[in-house]
């Protein structure tokens, strides 16, 4: 089995990140993608840039996936987008 190129995955998974923010699908389907991906890299014991470029890929994934909905029941913007979050 060949060795992955981490550099080349890494560059076509971010520039698909990049283009799948806005739509939730696609990015909950990419995140699912990185995650295995960077428990792989681990695994393999990859260098540390590209264990950093995927923990980054990840993070801004999950950050897209948040709700932006308030549910607290105690602040003034419960249910709507909450300027305190």
């Amino acid at each position: 089995m060949e060795p992955l190129n981490w550099n080349a995955l890494l560059k076509k998974l971010e520039a698909e990140a990049a283009s799948a923010l806005g739509e939730r699908a696609r990015a909950k389907k990419l995140k699912a993608e990185v995650e295995k991906l960077l428990a792989m890299a681990e695994a393999e014991a990859a260098d540390s840039e590209t264990l950093d470029r995927l923990d980054m890929l990840l993070m801004r994934l999950t950050e897209a996936l948040k709700e932006n909905v308030c549910a607290n029941t105690k602040c003034p913007h419960y249910d709507k987008k909450c300027k305190m979050r």
